[in-house]
């Protein structure tokens, strides 16, 4: 039996100090909540976690809670969580490097950390540095510039914080206007259709997952709203360009491990680009474990389980239609 700490950090009692309302608020607790269900049937695993009072009750009841009334309460529960467990998996933004502070926590503590190692989580934080570090590598990547460098040749553009997760604070401009703020990067807003891909890498390799399809508002301010998967056919040449272009994009960032989530635009011709690299758990987890006809949790949590390829039959056949905040997914077919 392995002891297990999944860590949500929002919903974790570690913003216990703030209103738990907002897009990270809601797709981390949904992400938390289908990792524990997925866990909670693994007769090998025994789960723990934190989960902030104001969230009653924790959904599933086979999971070991402490609830936590304080950030620091959260924080010294966390770390003594951590040091008794046998592996401790955290979600949390990139915001602020919370995830790199997390995994400092967790050696700290003499646990084991399941991620990305920091190096990767540094890179991936920072969509400079990661369009920087992909474009020297020779991977298709979207402009990426600083506010003070000259717009890209776009009618609008879209502003977003280096260091941003999810839709927070993502805006399309005019590419004449001023930036929301001037430590924001911007990209041209391209035509096309958003896509991402999850990843498993451990010492094995590097395995896809099937594409999904990204339901993003572009109207002003970015909003997610979740998506469906697969939204192309697995044997297709759109979908071996996408799940290439996201392996050769991950296998050139050094300390990526576990579960990886990938961002990237098929254009018109169907031709993928990458647009950020997410280093943990997405909230994409919540269509492919419908999707899967395993519990896809266990291998976020021991990611050195991980076959070398997807077979066709380890997916149920339909299309798995999902939302960001943890509603039953549907099936369209």
């Amino acid at each position: 039996m392995e002891r297990v700490l999944v860590s949500e950090h929002i919903t974790s009692g570690a913003w216990a100090d703030r209103p738990l309302e907002g897009s990270l608020a809601i797709e981390g607790r949904a992400m938390l909540v289908a990792l524990a269900r997925d866990l909670s049937v693994d007769p090998g695993v025994e789960i723990v976690t934190t989960w902030d009072a104001r969230l009653g009750p924790f959904p599933v009841e086979t999971v070991e809670v402490e609830v936590v009334e304080s950030v620091a309460a959260a924080d010294e529960a966390f770390r003594r969580l951590a040091g008794n467990s046998d592996r401790t998996l955290v979600i949390a933004p990139e915001v602020d490097g919370l995830l790199q502070q997390r995994s400092e926590q967790v050696d700290a503590a003499g646990g084991r950390w399941i991620g990305c190692r920091r190096s990767a989580i540094a890179i991936c934080s920072d969509k400079l540095a990661t369009a920087d570090h992909l474009q020297r590598h020779g991977i298709a990547v979207v402009d990426t510039r600083t506010a003070d460098q000259p717009r890209p040749d776009s009618d609008f553009v879209v502003w977003k914080p280096r260091d941003g997760a999810g839709s927070m604070e993502i805006r399309v401009r005019p590419a004449d206007q001023s930036p929301p703020h001037p430590d924001h990067v911007v990209q041209p807003l391209l035509d096309g259709r958003p896509v991402s891909v999850a990843v498993l890498i451990s010492d094995s390799g590097i395995t896809c997952l099937p594409v999904a399809e990204q339901f993003v508002d572009t109207d002003g301010d970015f909003a997610y709203h979740g998506g469906l998967v697969p939204c192309l056919p697995s044997h297709s040449p759109s979908s071996r360009d996408v799940t290439r272009l996201a392996a050769e994009a991950c296998g050139c960032i050094e300390g990526l491990e576990g579960w990886v989530g990938v961002d990237l635009l098929l254009d018109s011709q169907q031709v993928p680009i990458v647009l950020e690299i997410n280093p943990r758990l997405t909230t994409s987890f919540l269509g492919y474990r419908r999707l899967a006809r395993f519990p896809l949790g266990r291998l976020a949590v021991f990611p050195e389980q991980s076959p070398t390829k997807f077979l066709p039959g380890d997916w149920h056949g339909e299309v798995i239609e999902f939302t960001s905040d943890g509603t039953p997914a549907t099936c369209l077919r």
